[in-house]
């Protein structure tokens, strides 16, 4: 079978691997549908990152069931479309036990699908078929009628705005939200279409007008900026950081409320990272960073799209078939989903 490799910095092949089998149990095999592009892969093709070429990519995507272990008949079926965690986990460890399945016990080192290591140990998601461990736990069943390419990005960049905002907003409705957009295009707008979907009015800065474009139609006040100054004018309680940039994430820090609450997306792959500590000291606020937790996170973000008050198909700014995956990976546009 075929599977899409980044095999060095801004290059991508089609190699010839061989094809998944089942080996043990609680195992699935599946064929990848819908593919989305996430914020962090441009990232990772231009060697900006800590993951180390080669390896297979892709890490967010619905699938359709091509095969199942006996264990799993009464839960799963062949042709059954799911969507699959990018982390790959037992969900049984104490880590997992607690819905913290990003730092799960039972598979040690990187555990990610279409990512460095973990990319070399369980493959990505522009496969022909993926092979799927501790199946119970990394698949999600999704409706019938369910949009993949509304949902290809569910694992990851639409979870991480559940993470962001939706677990804050589910015990404090309605508060308004500052969003920073930028490198972490695709989450931003999700961030944005998540929260006011919940009820929350959102403010939304970019650079990018296309990105602006976006988070007007999903209902949110905009403002176009072409650099992010020391702090906003008006404090928020809630301030979404998806700039990808120091200068954008001390902004936020610098924008919260007294006791307000800054989340952010970026990730600096650094452990020397200075931040506005007296900025924080006066005001208390509470900062958030980390990965998101996948598969706790996914029906929670799925609850909201079958709603259909969260619009997350409308953050999709491009889709191509499978044959286009390899030059489309590299073309510039904030949400990228490949289809078959």
């Amino acid at each position: 079978m075929q599977q899409l490799t980044l095999v060095k910095r801004g290059i991508l092949e089609w190699r010839e691997v061989h094809p998944p089998v089942l080996s043990e149990q609680n195992a699935a095999i599946v064929r990848p549908l819908a593919v989305a592009r996430c914020d962090l892969d441009i990232p990772m093709l231009r060697a900006q990152t800590l993951f180390r070429p080669p390896f297979p990519i892709g890490h967010e995507f619905a699938a359709e069931i091509v095969e199942l272990t006996p264990d799993l008949s009464s839960s799963f079926h062949p042709g059954q479309r799911v969507a699959v965690s990018f982390q790959v986990a037992c969900g049984s460890c104490p880590s997992c036990s607690a819905g913290l399945s990003r730092a799960c016990e039972s598979i040690p080192g990187a555990h990610d699908f279409g990512m460095g290591a973990g990319g070399r140990s369980f493959g990505g998601a522009l496969s022909d078929l993926v092979h799927v461990p501790h199946a119970s736990h990394m698949l999600l069943p999704l409706p019938d009628e369910t949009d993949l390419i509304a949902v290809a990005s569910l694992s990851d960049n639409i979870s991480e705005a559940f993470k962001l905002a939706g677990f804050h907003l589910k015990s404090h409705p309605g508060i308004p939200l500052l969003i920073a957009g930028g490198h972490a295009g695709s989450i931003g707008l999700y961030t944005a279409g998540l929260a006011i979907a919940m009820g929350s009015p959102v403010l939304y800065l970019d650079s990018d007008s296309d990105r602006l474009e976006i988070a007007v139609a999903l209902g949110a006040e905009v403002e176009q900026i072409r650099e992010y100054p020391g702090a906003w004018t008006k404090k928020f309680p809630l301030v979404v950081d998806a700039t990808g940039q120091p200068d954008g994430y001390r902004f936020c820090l610098r924008s919260a409320a007294v006791e307000g609450l800054v989340t952010s997306a970026s990730i600096f792959f650094s452990n020397d990272f200075p931040l506005p500590y007296m900025d924080l000291y006066v005001t208390g606020a509470t900062v958030k960073i980390g990965r998101v937790d996948s598969r706790e996170t996914m029906p929670e973000a799925l609850k909201w799209i079958q709603s259909g008050k969260f619009k997350a198909g409308n953050v999709v700014t491009k889709v191509v078939n499978w044959k286009d995956a390899k030059e489309a990976w590299l073309e510039p546009t904030t949400k990228l989903v490949v289809t078959r």
